[in-house]
């Protein structure tokens, strides 16, 4: 994998070679099932701090890395991406290896701190959705706007 501190060489459950860091403290250990309830109530607009709530998840994913799913062939990055509405995709990315293991053996698991993620956004993602193969969120630009900076050049 890639290591989201330093982009050095990181395996599961070892220190990246380069840095040092450790493989779960990279990983933040980002509490899915809080931002799964957090998500759940504000989709279903039945909390009276829906605003905080966002902010809460906002600041989850501020703080955390997560990784993406990847196919590299012949130095090209291919990433998953899953189909939305009106022919906007989602990009797929995984909290933890144990989500990746579920629908992605197969491929190569980067390592990225949000902002890099957001960096991926361009006029055909709508957004991202976290674990795909479990309780999965969806996260579309109508919740990205008004807590990241989202390249929207192109839109």
């Amino acid at each position: 994998m890639i290591c989201a501190s330093c982009g050095g060489t990181i395996h599961v459950n070892e220190s990246c070679k380069d840095c040092g860091i450790e493989f779960k403290r990279m990983l933040n250990d980002i509490s899915h099932g809080e931002m799964k309830r957090l998500f759940k109530r504000i989709d279903e607009n039945n909390s009276r701090n829906i605003d905080l709530e966002a902010s809460l998840m906002a600041c989850e994913l501020l703080n955390s890395s997560l990784i993406l799913p990847a196919c590299i062939e012949n130095d090209r990055l291919g990433i998953v991406q899953l189909p939305g509405i009106k022919n906007r995709k989602f990009i797929a990315v995984v909290t933890d290896m144990d989500e990746f293991n579920k629908g992605f053996k197969s491929l190569t698991p980067l390592t990225n701190s949000w902002q890099r993620l957001l960096d991926l956004l361009d006029d055909d993602v709508e957004g991202f959705v976290i674990n795909p193969f479990g309780e999965c969120c969806y996260l579309g630009r109508d919740f990205l706007n008004p807590y990241f900076e989202v390249n929207n050049d192109n839109l």
